[in-house]
């Protein structure tokens, strides 16, 4: 079934921790039967800053995704607008990637991130929950909803009841931030403290 272009607002809430609570959570995940599996990928991403406001464009690839991603807002920002568009080809991709080359964006260091997505349904929502490891930055937890318009104030209180629920911690924005900043610069590995 061909893929379709995506239009929409990503709700989140991240959480970083270390390589125990990270064993910890997917055995949590996979063995609880309140937690539904329904994607495990290992998916590459290369990533251009478009602007201050921190919009950018990804190009993704694994055996099951070829896309382009345009995120409008900072990465610890509860809502951002997103856009996906699915791409045929590798081909296509590359063909992208050289464009977006020619263009005055400032092109970040390649991800890969090894994830597991799982829905939870939670007072009546169902929510996702990716459970990443980032080769050399980090291993963390997103809980999100995908909604049509910012209906961050809704979800909000359920995402950080997750969170705590889940024995997590929100991040905080400026050592994140610091954490993105210093793996930009090579600074950084796995071990890097949370």
């Amino acid at each position: 079934m061909e893929k379709k272009p995506e239009n929409f607002y990503e709700i989140e809430l991240k959480s970083v921790f270390d390589k125990a609570k990270y064993d910890q959570l997917n055995d949590y995940l996979n063995s609880n039967e309140k937690f539904k599996l329904f994607n495990t990928e290992s998916i590459t991403t290369e990533f251009y800053k478009a602007d201050a406001d921190k919009t950018d464009i990804r190009l993704r690839n694994s055996d099951k995704t070829i896309e382009l991603v345009c995120k409008k807002g900072l990465v610890t920002k509860i809502c951002r607008k997103e856009i996906k568009i699915p791409l045929a080809s590798m081909e296509h991709l590359e063909h992208l990637k050289q464009v977006l080359d020619f263009l005055p964006l400032e092109k970040q260091p390649k991800t890969l991130k090894h994830k597991q997505e799982f829905i939870y349904k939670f007072r009546d929502y169902d929510y996702c929950l990716c459970l990443q490891h980032i080769e050399n930055f980090a291993y963390l937890l997103e809980v999100e909803f995908l909604a049509d318009k910012d209906d961050s104030e809704l979800h909000e209180p359920n995402l950080l009841a997750i969170l705590k629920e889940l024995g997590l911690e929100l991040i905080d924005g400026e050592k994140f931030l610091k954490r993105v900043e210093d793996y930009k610069a090579g600074k950084i590995t796995i071990d890097y403290p949370v």
